[in-house]
């Protein structure tokens, strides 16, 4: 169809392409790491039709941290659990996740759980 256009050049276009939106992609990123110590629960909590409904649970391990993707800014509810027998939930709250990357750190504070922002490190 175009007999002056090669595999190696459209290749080359591609790469470039996906690396001028690659900073875009991370819009949305929220992550979670455990500081606390122990072995933790983390899950969101939405209410639907006036029924809390919590999403999927991640375990973390002291040390661990996830990421999930916010497809949606906004005040967003979370749970953190300790996996105790039975788990008991030692932090609910509302945390406000933007557009951008940020980082959250649960954490014990004068032996009570927080989740706190960690502030995100400057771009150059």
């Amino acid at each position: 169809m175009f007999p002056g256009r090669s595999k190696p050049l459209a290749f080359a276009l591609a790469v470039l392409g996906a690396m001028a939106f690659a900073n875009a992609a991370d819009a949305g990123w929220v992550t979670f790491k455990n500081d606390t110590g122990k072995a933790i629960t983390v899950q969101e909590v939405v209410i639907v039709n006036g029924k809390q409904v919590r999403g999927k649970p991640t375990k973390l391990l002291a040390g661990e941290s996830f990421r999930e993707f916010q497809n949606n800014p906004g005040i967003k509810s979370y749970e953190v659990l300790d996996l105790s027998n039975p788990p008991v939930t030692i932090w609910s709250g509302n945390l406000n996740c933007k557009a951008d990357s940020q980082s959250f750190s649960v954490t014990v504070v004068q032996g009570k759980v927080g989740v706190f922002q960690i502030p995100e490190p400057k771009k150059p």
